[in-house]
């Protein structure tokens, strides 16, 4: 017979700030169809979105504000949030939400903006073969040993083959990578930061942007300009981050405004977007 008592224990019905975080990013439908790349489906987004708050109760906790202000910064980049595509991720730090672009992300950013041909990636371990040579005569080799144990890690490399019939590499040892770390994430001596629970993916994310943003061509195409603002964005203060990203909401309750400043953008975004109407 079924215990109908202990059945109401497990299902876990949505708590009312669960179904109001809900309905707001349902709410935001039309919003983030203006700032998702041309061709992205907004309801897929809109479901991914919807799924990443479901499924993290650390995300159900935080600011409706800041949790809406990271989504529609991963819709600007055309990315689904916490999805098994691993493409962007919405972390909780306490009350507040982070948008993180992961390195799966940057190579989708990319191949979109028609920039390379190929890219490649890997760790560097000391019982590996390995030639790095710079100057007129360069010379670049890796042979990952594989009859071993590979050992440590001391280095991370990005390359790409481009479509202008060029080369970019990129080449940063562990205690570089850990440095960028220090100075760039201030979350990322955190027991919840992705730099400690998966070193490995944050230090390949972190050599394919550098490639991405100091050796790849610029352009001026939005697919090519997304790819460099992401590639970017690790040499943005977070708190330049949070202005650019206030600017998209749609009502004044949700801007923690400081000043005329920020008031005269948002009354300028909620004008463009009533001419866009």
């Amino acid at each position: 017979m079924v215990d109908i008592q202990k059945s109401k224990k497990k299902s876990k019905a949505l708590s009312p700030k669960t179904s109001n975080i809900f309905e707001l990013i349902q709410s935001r439908k039309d919003t983030f169809n203006e700032l998702l790349p041309r061709g992205s489906s907004v309801d897929r987004f809109v479901s991914a979105c919807l799924i990443a708050v479901k499924m993290s109760t650390k995300l159900q906790q935080c600011k409706p504000e800041s949790i809406l202000k990271a989504m529609m910064e991963s819709a600007r980049f055309g990315l689904e949030p916490n999805s098994p595509l691993s493409e962007a991720a919405l972390v909780p730090y306490g009350q507040n939400v982070q948008f993180l672009i992961e390195y799966r992300g940057l190579l989708k950013l990319a191949w979109n903006s028609g920039a390379v041909k190929s890219i490649d990636y890997d760790k560097v371990c000391v019982n590996d073969t390995f030639v790095y040579k710079k100057g007129f005569n360069a010379e670049f080799r890796h042979e990952p040993n594989f009859k071993q144990t590979r050992g440590d890690v001391y280095a991370y490399y990005a390359m790409a083959v481009l479509t202008n019939g060029g080369n970019a590499l990129i080449v940063m040892t562990k205690d570089e990578i850990e440095d960028h770390a220090r100075q760039y994430s201030s979350a990322s001596k955190s027991k919840q930061s992705p730099w400690v629970t998966d070193f490995d993916a944050m230090a390949i994310k972190t050599v394919i942007r550098q490639l991405l943003d100091k050796k790849i061509p610029k352009s001026t195409e939005q697919s090519a300009m997304l790819m460099q603002q992401a590639a970017h964005m690790d040499d943005i203060p977070q708190e330049t981050r949070d202005k650019y990203t206030e600017v998209v909401a749609e009502e004044p309750e949700l801007i923690n405004t400081e000043g005329d400043s920020k008031q005269e953008e948002l009354e300028e975004f909620q004008l463009s977007m009533e001419e866009r109407e």
